[in-house]
This record gives C-alpha cells, structure tokens and sequence, in this order.
C-alpha cells in the first residue's frame, strides 16, 4: 500500500467497489485505516496467507509492490496458483515485467515510466492529455489546430494524416461523437486517436 496501491486503492472505493487492502507494514495499515473499510496486515508472499484472506474468490488482484521484487514475484506466483481471474501487476523496470509475465499475470502497469511517457508528450503544449494504449497507437486531447479548423472528421480522415476524431467538446459541453457532416470549429476540443508521432504531427500542424 505505498503511494500507487493507496491512489488505486482509494479510487477503487470511491467507485464502490469493494477493496481489501493488504500490507506487511503494521504501521502503514495503522496510517491507512481510516481510509479503507477492509485492511489488514499480512504477509502477501505466503499461500496459506492469502488463501486465509479469501484471495481466491477475488475478481481481481492488483499486486502493486514495485521496489520489492522478491515479495512482487512470489506474491504474483501465490495469486496466479489461486486460481484468481485477472491479476495485475505493478513493475519498476523491463526486468520486472518480464518475469511477471512469464508468471502468468494477466496486466501489467508501469506507472512511473507511462507517465514520463505521457509528460514528454505534453511538453510542447500542443496536446492537452496523452494516453499510450500500445506504441502505435494512442488518444490525445487537443483543441482543434488552425489547419483542421472548418474541415470535418470525415475530411480529416481522408487527407491521410493517420488519425481520426473520436469525439467533440464544443463551448465547454458535454463530450460527443463527431458528426461527419459538421465542421470542426476553432476553439473545439477534440480527442484524436492515431500513432504517437502521427497525433504530435497533427498537432502542430
């Protein structure tokens, strides 16, 4: 339960699912204990342990030690002997994820590189927000550039540019599906979906 497991955690909750928090730091489960209706202090590396906990019926597993990896790898060892469904997994380097997904684990996340990632991304100010589902392809939200202003998804689309609207903010409205009919106006925000360097090029125009 660092910083990631505590975010996720929190979240999970906030959209009421039900969370079972598990650290092996008496201390941090006393810090946290007010946040979490379910958390207890237990040792995730143990089978019988996590077997105690009722781990196996779980619908999903977030693993999210990073720095530990002998406690990261034989935890994510114990869950998928479990039996458990879907099973993620935090890595802190290539190495990590690697040998999570030898496994077995089913998600793996890399939160401090996907976010280097995606900062690098935003730094020019062209993009808005960047989100890399793979490394060809992507989502960035972006106001509409001065070349595609007046052009509709459809015309955008068949110039060959390697990304398309997916949706349309328009005067601070509600997101919605782009019309192939309707222009885009200046001062639109869009989300685009293409390849990385595609989506940088449109944007800049």
């Amino acid at each position: 339960m660092g910083r990631f497991g505590q975010a996720l955690g929190e979240e999970l909750q906030a959209r009421r699912v039900e969370v079972l928090a598990v650290d092996a730091d008496q201390r941090r489960v006393q810090e946290l204990a007010d946040d979490f209706d379910h958390i207890v202090c237990a040792d995730t590396t143990q089978p019988s342990t996590l077997r105690q906990l009722g781990v196996a019926d779980a619908k999903r597993v977030v693993i999210a030690i990073g720095s530990d990896l002998e406690a990261s790898i034989l935890t994510a060892s114990a869950v998928i002997d479990l039996g458990v469904p879907s099973v993620w997994a935090k890595a802190d380097s290539p190495a990590h994820e690697k040998i999570l997904r030898q496994i077995g684990v089913h998600h793996i996340v890399m939160p401090e590189a996907d976010t280097g990632r995606r900062v690098a991304h935003l730094m020019d100010g062209q993009v808005a927000d960047f989100i890399e589902f793979d490394p060809g392809f992507a989502l960035a939200k972006m106001v509409v550039p001065k070349h595609a202003a007046g052009k509709t998804s459809r015309e955008i689309r068949a110039q060959g540019a390697g990304v398309a609207v997916v949706a349309v903010r328009r005067d601070g409205g509600a997101y919605t599906l782009p019309s192939p009919q309707e222009p885009l106006l200046s001062g639109d925000l869009v989300v685009m979906a293409g390849a990385a360097d595609d989506l940088e090029e449109f944007a800049a125009g």
